[in-house]
């Protein structure tokens, strides 16, 4: 379990990987969304799942066309609803792989039974009655459930594999673009937001700590011996992995700080806090998980120094 400011930030992953965050940006939702509009509407007009030209006596390709765009788009619009509601669930609660597929094939049986449901108002399951007398009305929905579930997992996993591996080699492009010839030294750090887009260059020894706030954080730096913010819309883990190899290093669920400006630590009770060289800077305080990491790297700096 995490925090972000004063809300905390759950955990459901049954593994140690996050889920890409490039897979929960409102532009890539945008995208996976209308690519699996397309994939559907064709795949439903080419292969006519669930029988469903025999749903309407006599329908001609046009009035099919119609009619399928219909089922598609109604049936998207629960999978937008899912993908807002997921939007907003990862804000809150962290998800990997295993539980982002636990989502995908829970939307697949939701639109299955939607599509049974449809299935019973236009006379399709009487139909079915019909044509297999010794089978009961909840066998017979149970059954066409069944071959709903598996038109529908076709109908979606393939347009999300592909849109998955499209937008991740679109990340790795955005990846490659912003490191493309660069020369900057160690000494200067490069933040980027949720969408890997750089937004903040700054040299190392400018940066005092990096406070999380909700869906952000805040950089506290330098700026003609004053003290400013820069809010960066970003997980604080997500930084301090890539701050790792740096003096900027985790002391709290809610802090990073660099210790090129800590001058002691300070116990009162049980609690440990840090206190910098910079004149109006608050104490930051350690947590207990962090506290013997915390002492190593004070005393690892403190001789560099």
């Amino acid at each position: 379990m995490s925090t972000h400011g004063n809300k905390k930030k759950y955990s459901l992953r049954f593994g140690n990987k996050d889920l890409p965050s490039f897979l929960l940006t409102k532009e890539n939702i945008k995208k996976l969304i209308f690519f699996t509009t397309i994939y559907s509407l064709v795949f439903i007009n080419i292969f006519r799942p669930f029988n469903s030209e025999t749903w309407i006596p006599g329908i001609n390709n046009l009035n099919y066309f119609l009619y399928s765009s219909l089922m598609v788009l109604v049936g998207l619009l629960l999978i937008s609803i899912s993908r807002v509601i997921m939007y907003f669930f990862v804000k809150r609660i962290s998800i990997g792989y295993l539980e982002y597929l636990i989502w995908i094939f829970a939307e697949i049986f939701i639109l299955a039974v939607f599509y049974v449901f449809i299935g019973n108002k236009v006379g399709f399951i009487d139909n079915y009655l019909a044509q297999n007398p010794n089978v009961s009305f909840w066998e017979a929905n149970f059954n066409v459930l069944k071959n709903a579930i598996a038109n529908t997992t076709w109908m979606l996993l393939i347009p999300y594999i592909i849109s998955f591996l499209y937008l991740y080699n679109e990340h790795l492009i955005r990846n490659v673009i912003n490191n493309k010839d660069e020369t900057i030294d160690s000494n200067v750090v490069q933040f980027k937001d949720e969408k890997d887009e750089v937004r903040f260059t700054i040299t190392r020894d400018k940066i005092i700590y990096i406070e999380s706030a909700d869906n952000y954080c805040i950089v506290k730096y330098l700026k003609n011996e004053k003290l400013c913010d820069f809010l960066l819309r970003n997980s604080l883990k997500k930084l301090a992995d890539e701050l790792i190899d740096t003096p900027i290093q985790r002391c709290h669920r809610s802090f990073l700080i660099n210790f090129e400006h800590v001058t002691s630590l300070k116990k009162d009770n049980n609690d440990i806090s840090i206190e910098f060289a910079i004149s109006g800077v608050k104490e930051i305080p350690i947590s207990k998980t962090y506290s013997d990491r915390i002492m190593e790297l004070f005393i690892h700096y403190s001789k560099q120094n």
